[in-house]
């Protein structure tokens, strides 16, 4: 009896202080929590993690590229592991990436489209939508100073383009490819005062039945420089010549040192075959290591 006795007073004081449960972690140390990406890319103040490792990418290697559209300078768009805006973020691309390589692999996902790319080392998925498919090459500024251009121009706010406006050449407006010495031009202070006027000008001459355009400057905005929205186009050509029409392209030979940023579409209606191509193409001359904005030139197809 002692001897059960005392073995029962051993078990009960082994199960009385016997030690407390510890917490296990259910991710692993420094994993990326998902997050949430908007519709509309923005700048994180999040560190964006590095990658442990890039994975290989069997890379489209026929010239296909895509730099970056549509995002203000201040945004970024954010590559992703998986092809879904709630998986972690490996890394970024800038407002004014370009030469975006890609493997041609896209995928739709609640109804975004996702196209695995590679940039500057980091492997991963972004949104197609802020992507253009790139035609020639051009420096980075130049890039960013096109944006800038069409930023203004999809909200025709002309004061914003004063700044980019050569003093003496000023801003040429032609409704088609063929430049003519009879396109209207204005300087940087005359611009202001044109958005909102009822003065009717003539712009040139119709293609096909060759009436005057004559319009407002709104009009004219609305129907010759900002008739689709260029500021996320699907083809952007940097000196480059994207578009194709029977059209004369004088432009080189008016500003043989210019440099072309071509926002163009391919077309809009299947039923078109792409005749309903659209590009807004602004011309820029450097002048004592400046970049100035010369020309705004439209284009469609014409007759």
């Amino acid at each position: 009896m002692i001897g059960a006795f005392v073995l029962l007073i051993v078990v009960l004081v082994a199960v009385g202080c016997g030690s407390q449960p510890t917490q296990i972690s259910t991710l692993p140390e420094n994993t990326p929590l998902p997050t949430h990406t908007p519709l509309r890319p923005s700048p994180s103040s999040t560190p964006i993690p590095t990658p442990t490792s890039t994975p290989t990418l069997q890379l489209i290697d026929n010239g296909l590229v895509y730099l970056v559209v549509g995002l203000s300078s201040e945004d970024t768009l954010p590559i992703h592991q998986e092809p879904t805006s709630s998986a972690g973020i490996t890394g970024e691309i800038p407002a004014t990436g370009k030469s975006i390589r890609t493997t041609g692999i896209e995928i739709i996902e609640e109804a975004t489209t996702w196209l695995q790319i590679e940039y500057q080392g980091v492997a991963g998925w972004v949104d197609l939508a802020y992507l253009a498919r790139q035609q020639g090459d051009l420096p980075e500024e130049l890039v960013a100073l096109a944006q800038s251009v069409t930023a203004a121009l999809k909200s025709a706010d002309y004061s914003r383009l004063e700044e980019f406006i050569h003093p003496e050449l000023c801003l040429r407006f032609s409704p088609y490819p063929y430049l003519q010495s009879s396109d209207l031009s204005f300087c940087p202070g005359q611009l202001t005062d044109l958005p909102g006027s009822s003065t009717i000008y003539t712009w040139g001459l119709f293609d096909g039945s060759g009436d005057p355009i004559e319009l407002t400057f709104d009009n004219y905005h609305q129907r010759f420089v900002y008739d689709q929205d260029f500021f996320q186009p699907d083809v952007v050509g940097l000196n480059q010549e994207v578009s194709a029409g029977n059209a004369i392209n004088n432009i080189p030979e008016i500003y043989p040192d210019g440099m072309i940023v071509e926002y163009h579409f391919p077309g809009f209606d299947p039923q078109y075959a792409g005749m309903d191509w659209r590009s807004i193409r602004m011309v820029f001359i450097q002048e004592n290591e400046i970049w100035y904005l010369v020309a705004l030139v439209h284009g469609e197809w014409t007759i």
